[in-house]
């Protein structure tokens, strides 16, 4: 994966250098000059090339930067004595969790300005 993706981004950079670096190239006054509709048309499909290539580029950045970058800084904590099961967005500030602790295990509601703790769950409810 990593491979491919620094392949890809090698050749993306330089297709953008040598488009940068040829002063007398594609892209200059003098080429243009010698037919304006055809050199603009060309420069105008070359220019929306370029972008929706540079376009595809960051949003698979991105995808790759949320997918697995994102996940290993963030924090994850691990605890002894207190595990959580499962938890489910209800409202957007309202949050149950089922965690066990010392053998016991609840289900617990979490909001905004408070703590509630809705009913015990027996052990053998649970998942191993």
């Amino acid at each position: 994966m990593k491979k491919v993706l620094s392949a890809f981004l090698s050749f993306f950079a330089l297709s953008s250098i040598s488009f940068a670096a040829d002063p007398n190239g594609f892209f200059s006054p003098e080429t243009m000059s010698v037919n304006p509709q055809i050199s603009s048309a060309a420069v105008s499909i070359g220019y929306i090339i370029q972008l929706a290539f540079s376009l595809a580029v960051i949003m698979g950045l991105i995808y790759l930067t949320a997918k697995y970058i994102l996940p290993k800084i963030q924090p994850a904590s691990k605890s002894k004595y207190i595990e959580l099961f499962d938890k489910i967005v209800v409202e957007p500030q309202v949050t149950l969790y089922i965690v066990k602790c010392f053998g016991k295990s609840w289900l617990i509601s979490v909001s905004n300005k408070q703590v509630s703790l809705i009913d015990k769950i027996e052990e053998d409810l649970l998942p191993k």
